[in-house]
């Protein structure tokens, strides 16, 4: 996919154009408006954070990061550790199986080109094209917990949940993400093929696939990482795996064998990381929007990203083996029982007590502290994705060596930051904020601080330099570059990403419920310990609302900034 470098542009350039001039008022509107919901959601969670500090609770949050450095490495321990290690990759992996599975075909069944035409005519196939778009919208908003949840309840403690319960949601956002790719890719072979007399799917799967190959490969990659933390989260609400463990250990304040747990998920996901940044250097290094120009040849295909795609499918086989996977439990008589109960206890949806108004308010609240949590997240994030970046100074340079120490560490803090499952930050912050927003708010900045430092310090890494190295020629100092060449070629990707987070901390909001953060997440799980399954629904009901909402919002804030 090829940028336009930024040219001035003629008055009468249409819409969607690279060269339409920026829609500053229409900036100035949404950021306004992020001002606005930014006060509406400091006002629900409350200023004056001082009167929510339970100051006694810092010595317990400071035993917990004093046994980081004591884990229990007896070695019946740590082989405990490194089994429950393999079940958690073994989710992972058959997770993201199955949702590469379901975004493929779910991505051709998205793409506009082969519901519409180019001149966008066809009304009937772009009814029928939004109609699976909302479809897949449905899974998309609900978070794997919440999958996880119902799922239990008619298969039981069975790894096929955890399965399911990643391979669902993530398929249908790998969905939307290839959807958007084939979307974008160079038209000029597929409409050949067309021409040729081919048909708009075939077209599609042979003229644009293969330029689209390379960003899918690498996406597979980072929603593997996704899927190792989002099987350490399910295994904390009774999946198994390193997360289970985690949560026995907490429950019994065993910090010592909790870290021994926490430093194996780190070391899992610092490897998935460092092979997920090396699909995606070695793409980025084969010339792929270089190649995408030359609109009749795919780009070349990089040898290690063949061969960590071929290792990725390999494994697939190995962790069915490894957990024992049945799929003949879904079309049991005693799944279909229960899942007809299950249905017939939670239809219809009740509002509770308080009804549609209570509903509402915690609606907002979820708003609220999404709001709050990635805010925070990206402020650091954005200051500390230019001292995390792996670029090193050049050899010989003053301070070379401590800067490498700097931002070695600072990427171990931000994986340990993401790495750790977002309801064990919740569960710490307890201790120090009463229940409220608050708890939620903190454990979902911390989390998402990791996952934005390291997406921006890759945007740092990836700048096109060609602006900064012009000033550098020139003289300019280096807080002059960054000023006025690097900030302004990060900034957008920055606010990209940072409504992206937006987006997904509306659902993550469910997996810090359980320690009494306002919001749907604490309503849901309130309603799952009563076993309020009419009131469950129409709380999930909500959190898809608010979710769908956000999604569009994000959309359009995201299209102002391009």
């Amino acid at each position: 996919m090829t940028v336009a470098a930024p040219t001035p542009a003629a008055p009468s350039a249409p819409p969607g154009s690279p060269f339409r001039p920026p829609a500053r008022p229409e900036r100035r509107r949404w950021l306004l408006a992020s001002f606005v919901v930014i006060g509406i959601s400091l006002w629900r969670a409350g200023v004056d954070v001082t009167e929510l500090l339970n100051v006694p609770g810092v010595g317990q949050l400071g035993d917990f990061f004093a046994a980081m450095f004591q884990p229990e490495l007896s070695s019946d321990f740590v082989r405990l550790a490194v089994t429950e290690a393999g079940t958690t990759l073994g989710f992972a992996i058959l997770g993201t199986a199955l949702s590469l599975v379901l975004g493929v075909v779910g991505g051709l069944a998205l793409t506009e080109r082969v519901w519409l035409a180019a001149d966008g005519s066809h009304t009937r196939r772009r009814w029928i094209w939004r109609t699976i778009r909302a479809l897949v919208a449905v899974p998309r908003s609900m978070h794997e917990v919440v999958f996880g949840l119902v799922l239990v309840n008619v298969l039981g403690l069975d790894p096929l949940v955890a399965v399911l319960a990643i391979g669902v949601p993530f398929g249908a956002v790998t969905a939307k993400v290839f959807a958007e790719l084939l979307d974008e890719a160079p038209r000029d072979a597929e409409r050949t093929l067309r021409a040729a007399g081919a048909g708009r799917l075939t077209a599609v799967l042979f003229g644009t696939v293969p330029f689209a190959l390379a960003d899918i490969v690498s996406y597979a990659f980072y929603r593997f990482e996704c899927a190792i933390r989002s099987a350490a989260v399910l295994g904390i609400v009774g999946a198994g795996g390193l997360g289970f463990q985690i949560a026995l250990s907490f429950q019994t304040l065993r910090y010592e064998e909790m870290w021994t747990m926490l430093w194996a998920l780190v070391i899992v996901s610092g490897i998935a990381d460092r092979w997920s940044s090396l699909v995606r250097r070695r793409r980025n290094a084969a010339g792929v929007e270089m190649h995408a120009e030359l609109s009749l040849t795919p780009p070349p295909r990089d040898p290690v990203v063949v061969a960590s795609a071929f290792a990725l499918v390999a494994a697939v086989p190995i962790a069915w083996w490894r957990l024992e996977v049945s799929v003949s439990s879904l079309w049991s008589k005693r799944t279909r029982t229960l899942a007809a109960d299950l249905w017939g206890e939670a239809w219809p949806p009740t509002l509770g007590a308080e009804g549609f108004s209570g509903l509402a308010l915690d609606a907002l609240d979820t708003v609220a502290l999404a709001v709050l949590a990635v805010g925070i997240a990206w402020v650091l994030a954005s200051g500390l994705a230019f001292l995390a970046r792996r670029i090193e100074p050049p050899f010989g340079s003053p301070g070379r060596t401590a800067r490498t120490l700097v931002a070695s560490l600072l990427r171990l803090i931000l994986l340990i930051a993401r790495a750790v499952p977002p309801p064990v930050w919740a569960f710490l912050m307890v201790f120090v904020f009463r229940p409220g927003l608050w708890p939620g708010v903190i454990a979902l900045a911390i989390y998402n601080l990791g996952v934005l430092g390291r997406l921006q310090s890759e945007v740092v890494e990836n700048v096109d330099d060609r602006a900064g190295a012009v000033l550098r020629s020139s003289g300019a100092s280096p807080s002059a570059v960054a000023l006025f060449a690097t900030i302004p070629a990060v900034s957008g990707r920055f606010a990209s990403l940072g409504l992206y987070r937006w987006e997904v901390a509306i659902r993550e909001t469910v997996v810090v419920g359980v320690v009494g953060a306002a919001g749907l997440g604490r309503t849901i799980a309130d309603q799952v310990a009563f076993f309020d399954t009419d009131g469950l629904l129409a709380s999930v009901l909500a959190l898809i609302v608010v979710t769908v909402a956000v999604d569009a919002v994000s959309s359009s804030f995201r299209r102002t900034i391009r």
